[in-house]
């Protein structure tokens, strides 16, 4: 993903989606040679085609949902919010260039080896980490993200921003619902959760997508295959159980279509990869 934004970043800045002007710095090995390649001039525009064969709709649909994503981040804060938690943040850069300077406290919440090699990465770009953003290492499969909020200074009764990018659908349905329960036992009435997920018919085969092999083959060939999916019909009452209300669930693909146009260029997105905002009934 950072590499996806860090490509978006080197579009011309009339028909870019956002920018991001950490992205490349965070990355390390040859995504970082590809993220310099795509600033070359000229030679720079054929690397987003090149990206893309391997990783079919991938990069469009992760620049848009970045776009979506971004948007709802700030329309939370206008009635509030008073503290992010990035859950899984891994190379997210939404507290320094969204959130900087912002009065805003920012949790980020990730693997102790992600987190601790990123924070290395931003110390070098940064020269400190920043005084309102505070690093949790949790393994979501096997810590309590309860305690590890609990330690520190987040305030439960305040209203929050809660960010779930890219890793509901590398968990088990018990690790989903477990962290769904704490995060409702954790944010107060109002409080926002925007997170992401992947059609459960593209994984049980039960839907048809005319991506859905190649990105199953991709992800498992990277080590990382996809564990869980939602029916969208279903997602409504499963939140509600949980203690949230749906408030908009589209696809990468609607997304796209949304933002795209007005920028004179076309992404496709993606059909079964969805961005889900819920709000803290």
């Amino acid at each position: 993903m950072a590499l996806f934004r860090a490509l978006e970043t080197c579009r011309p800045a009339r028909n870019r989606l956002f920018t991001d002007p950490y992205a490349a710095a965070l990355l390390s090995g040859w995504l970082a040679r590809v993220a310099r390649l795509a600033a070359v001039p000229l030679v720079g525009r054929a690397v987003p085609w090149l990206v893309d064969q391997g990783w079919p709709l991938t990069r469009s649909s992760g620049v848009v949902r970045t776009r979506l994503i971004d948007d709802a981040i700030t329309d939370a804060l206008e009635p509030g919010a008073a503290q992010v938690v990035l859950l899984g943040a891994g190379l997210d850069s939404r507290p320094y260039r969204l959130l900087n300077g912002s009065p805003v406290r920012v949790f980020e919440v990730d693997h102790p080896a992600t987190q601790a090699a990123k924070c290395a990465r931003l110390m070098e770009v940064l020269g400190a980490l920043p005084r309102n953003v505070r690093y949790l290492p949790v393994d979501f499969e096997r810590d309590d993200l309860q305690a590890a909020l609990e330690r520190s200074a987040y305030d439960a009764a305040l209203r929050s921003i809660v960010v779930w990018e890219g890793v509901v659908s590398y968990l088990s349905a018990e690790s989903v619902d477990h962290n769904f329960r704490v995060l409702a036992r954790l944010t107060s009435p109002g409080s926002r959760l925007i997170f992401t997920y992947v059609h459960r018919g593209a994984l049980d085969g039960s839907a048809h997508f005319a991506e859905a092999a190649r990105w199953r083959g991709w992800v498992r060939f990277s080590g990382e295959p996809f564990t869980f999916g939602f029916e969208p019909t279903e997602l409504p009452a499963y939140l509600a159980e949980r203690g949230f209300a749906l408030a908009s669930d589209i696809t990468t693909a609607v997304a796209a279509e949304r933002y795209c146009p007005p920028l004179g260029r076309v992404e496709p997105g993606s059909n079964l990869y969805r961005v889900a905002i819920a709000e803290r009934a």
